[in-house]
């Protein structure tokens, strides 16, 4: 019997941002229910504001650790396939480092972000932006030493990608990998599955981050923060039909061993939790 495991992984401290860890918890609550799929709380530390930069990265060493424990679970419970919901997007690294492991030159990655997650110390300070290098063994030295199955270049496909900076650019190039800026054309589904099938990838693992989503028609996602004009990145495109019809590709091609949803951030919700702090009746 295939094992599939469900772990809800609470971090914020890799976006430098609480209201991910509410994120996670909504996720957790709207996805589909399946009873035989168990469910695994990946414990994160309360609330530390402001968090403190180690070795020029946000909250280094809390991230590491919840890494480490998220890796240790795992282990303990060896599943077959897994689903992470975050939280901010270095929860997939566990996961995928240890899919790796299972099914070795078997699994591609394909990265549904607006973003390319290959970001070093040098050029950026948040973790979050770093779990595909590190997942290459670049990326952040001290978290790139933790995995144990590290990928190649050639096994990740960008979904949804948009413009990058000028400093991820010099990344990419240098690690090799082939991207296409899908600023008004995506990718389609035969091209994704053409990718999978040229590489015989039979499994998948899936980093579905929600700012790959166009703010117009999704709104809770950083680039949709109430009161908030200016953003440090460039916000995605694609419409919820286009990621649709992306998982139904991967889906019809290969098996999808692993699958992360990751940066959600419901301003409204955590906006009204704040107020209902507020009321008397409540304490």
């Amino acid at each position: 019997m295939i094992k599939t495991l469900r772990l809800k992984v609470p971090q914020w401290q890799g976006g430098n941002n609480p209201t991910y860890s509410l994120g996670a918890d909504l996720l957790s609550f709207i996805i589909p229910k399946n009873l035989e799929q168990e469910e695994i709380l990946v414990p994160v530390p309360e609330y530390e504001i402001p968090l403190v930069k180690e070795n020029g990265v946000t909250a280094q060493s809390i991230v590491a650790g919840i890494v480490d424990k998220t890796s240790t679970l795992i282990q303990e419970e060896a599943p077959d396939k897994i689903i992470t919901m975050g939280g901010d997007c270095l929860v997939s690294q566990a996961p995928f480092d240890y899919l790796h492991g299972q099914y070795g030159e078997e699994l591609g990655i394909i990265w549904i972000d607006a973003h390319p997650d290959i970001s070093t110390p040098d050029i950026f300070y948040n973790e979050h932006a770093m779990v595909l290098g590190n997942l290459l063994k670049d990326g952040d030295p001290a978290l790139a030493s933790k995995v144990q199955h590290p990928f190649s270049p050639q096994d990740v496909l960008y979904v949804g990608l948009q413009e990058p900076t000028a400093d991820e650019k010099n990344i990419l190039e240098r690690l090799g990998i082939d991207y296409r800026v899908q600023d008004q054309v995506r990718l389609t589904p035969e091209e994704i599955k053409s990718w999978l099938n040229a590489h015989q990838f039979t499994k998948v693992a899936v980093h579905f981050d929600l700012d790959v989503l166009d703010p117009k028609e999704f709104r809770s996602l950083y680039f949709a923060e109430p009161g908030v004009t200016e953003f440090g990145a460039v916000a995605g495109k694609m419409s919820l039909q286009e990621v649709k019809e992306t998982m139904q590709a991967i889906a019809e091609q290969s098996e999808v061993v692993g699958l992360t949803i990751a940066e959600l951030l419901p301003w409204d919700v955590q906006n009204l939790k704040n107020l209902l702090n507020e009321f008397d009746i409540f304490r």
